[in-house]
């Protein structure tokens, strides 16, 4: 398997366990491929990535990048950390649970709530200040501090919530929750556990920070000290035998994070710093098992025409959850395990979360049966088409299966920012045969939801209103939404892409975003879908400037965050949403003003503009 195949299955895995209920691989087998592609490819763009959830809202810059960590399966790893990072200084680690929610934070100014964020990628995240108006641990205002901070943690549901989940994972709850548009009362359920804060320059050490946060009101993670790999071990075994069962969050680890916030920079400053930054680590824990008898096997039809199977069995309880189905990920896993009904499998929950079959104990000595028409399927259960092997899938090449153009129409809905359309909708209108594509969500009118149930009045007109407002968009947004493995706006913007025409000439191979573009429209289905979208979009060009520098904000600004970084952008600079030393220019409210930010600012000879001047047209 080479290095494309990779990323696209684990930007598929991605997707598949950050925006639905079936993941389609487990962590351990995800965690390999990762290793893999790292071994044979280590510079591989897809390590610029974190995890995402589908951003339905306002799109929001983080000051600080909120990134992802490194991994470690075992102490020995932590050992190897601890050894790397190699401290001077006597320096100890705070240990904390690895909540599996949704990672937020909280800004504020002048002592007042000005936004909640989820990670998003880690340099953008989802607006949902909404949420405030519900989660009772998110104060609107503090009155300990007056500086531009923010207060970043997990929000989760309790494993003893009263919201029925409806047997969901509390994790995918949870989003469910906050991303949904109407009857959010519900929110009332979600929580907020605090465990950082960012833009504070008092108080140098984690923990203390984390008792300042008790003192403050906030409610908080539970958190150990450590001061060797010895003491990490013994709080990690603690973790194991009784904290993992009995805290009210649901975790899939600990992390072990230097304590000392001051050695941070130097720490980081020995390695480039894009996926994560080095002074902190995640120690994974062994998942827990469970064994069950196997009823049957669902197959469910993916956007790119992948039969994903799934194993539905007598249900187990793990980690006090309820389960009764779990992913088989692939054709071939299912015949590796050798699955027939009546099997007794092991399952798992892949960071104490997601469930998976790890085992089949009856298949020892079985031989295995490819084609057995008791559990392997031949034909697609959305068209009926006949499905060929592809990799390790089973597909459906039919390019008119319903299944498959409706979780295309889905896919398109959730990266173009349409609000108000749920995928519940899209189902509806497709099985009335008023939509069959994506091109014709933007063709449709308001006598044609006549005698379609579900649909009032005001429904109807925010539909159609929606989607029109994503038909305008320039040319970098409209490709970067194809769902080409990798390609982003800004990559278009550094391969000269700033036309259609310039995407459909391109075939410059020399990296493996250029080679994904080559790939992608080399097949007959992308380019009639390509075809179909400029037929009822406005694809707007873009013009290619040299960057005149690169510029970070800090402080609050006279406009909403990405209005300015628009305006930044547009002015022909490259927006950083951290002060780097090949930074510019920093915005800020005081160019006098004294905070670490500034000071490193200084330090590294950026230029300081105030907002009121950078943002005046003398600057333009």
């Amino acid at each position: 398997m080479n290095a494309n195949e990779i990323v696209k299955l684990l930007l598929d895995a991605k997707e598949a366990y950050y925006n639905s209920d079936s993941p389609i691989m487990s962590d351990a087998e995800f965690d390999s491929l990762e290793e893999k592609l790292r071994s044979i490819d280590p510079e591989n763009e897809y390590f610029l990535s974190v995890g995402v959830i589908a951003d339905e809202g306002e799109k929001i810059r983080h000051n600080t990048p909120m990134l992802s960590m490194m991994k470690g399966k075992s102490i020995d790893d932590i050992a190897s950390w601890i050894k790397k990072i190699d401290i001077k200084e006597e320096s100890s680690f705070i240990i904390e649970p690895k909540i599996d929610g949704l990672s937020a934070t909280c800004r504020y100014s002048r002592g007042k709530l000005v936004y909640i964020a989820t990670r998003g990628n880690g340099i953008e995240g989802q607006d949902i200040s909404h949420i405030s108006e519900f989660v009772k641990d998110i104060p609107h205002s503090i009155d300990f501090t007056d500086e531009e901070i923010e207060v970043r943690g997990e929000l989760y549901l309790p494993r003893n919530t009263d919201f029925d989940t409806e047997g969901r994972p509390l994790r995918n709850s949870c989003v469910g929750l906050i991303n949904r548009k109407e009857k959010r009362g519900d929110l009332k359920y979600v929580r907020f556990a605090a465990f950082r804060i960012v833009g504070m320059d008092t108080c140098p050490f984690e923990n203390e920070r984390i008792d300042l946060l008790v003192k403050w009101g906030f409610n908080v993670i539970e958190y150990f000290t450590a001061a060797d790999a010895a003491e990490i071990e013994s709080s990690y075994n603690k973790y194991i035998e009784h904290y993992r069962g009995t805290w009210e969050y649901e975790t899939d680890g600990l992390i072990i994070c230097v304590n000392d916030r001051r050695l941070f920079e130097e720490i980081d400053s020995k390695w480039v710093v894009d996926h994560h930054n080095h002074y902190a680590i995640a120690l994974k824990p062994p998942s827990e098992s469970r064994e069950t008898i196997v009823k049957d096997i669902a197959w469910q039809v993916s956007r790119q025409g992948n039969i994903i199977p799934v194993a539905i069995f007598e249900p187990v309880f793990i980690g006090g959850a309820k389960l009764s189905r779990a992913t088989l990920n692939n054709y071939e896993n299912v015949v590796r395990l050798k699955i027939h009904r009546g099997d007794t499998l092991v399952i798992e929950r892949a960071n104490d979360v997601i469930p998976f079959v790890a085992d089949n104990k009856s298949s020892t000595g079985r031989e295995a049966d490819l084609f057995s028409p008791e559990i392997i399927i031949s034909n697609c259960p959305s068209c009926n088409r006949e499905l060929v092997k592809s990799g390790v899938h089973l597909k459906c090449f039919n390019q008119s299966c319903k299944e498959q153009n409706i979780q295309k129409i889905v896919y398109w809905v959730k990266n173009s920012g349409i609000e108000n359309v749920a995928e519940a909708a899209v189902r509806t209108l497709f099985e009335a045969g008023k939509i069959s594509s994506i091109r014709d969500l933007y063709t449709l009118k308001e006598d044609d939801f006549e005698g379609i149930g579900g649909f009032a009045d005001k429904k109807i007109k925010n539909f159609i209103a929606e989607v029109a407002s994503s038909k305008r968009l320039p040319v970098r947004d409209f490709i970067s939404r194809l769902g080409i493995p990798l390609v982003q706006k800004k990559s278009l913007n550094k391969m000269g892409i700033n036309s259609v025409d310039d995407f459909i000439k391109f075939s410059d191979s020399s990296y493996v975003m250029g080679r994904n573009i080559i790939e992608w429209k080399n097949d007959p289905v992308n380019m009639k879908l390509f075809n179909e979208l400029l037929e009822v979009l406005e694809i707007e060009d873009e013009e290619i400037r040299e960057s005149r520098g690169k510029v970070a904000m800090t402080g609050k600004g006279p406009g909403k965050r990405s209005d300015l970084i628009k305006i930044i952008e547009d002015r022909g600079y490259e927006f950083s949403s951290t002060v780097t030393r090949d930074l510019s220019i920093l915005i800020c409210e005081d160019v006098n003003g004294k905070s670490s930010k500034l000071d490193n600012a200084r330090k590294n000879n950026v230029e300081l503009i105030s907002y009121e001047d950078f943002f005046s047209d003398k600057n333009n």
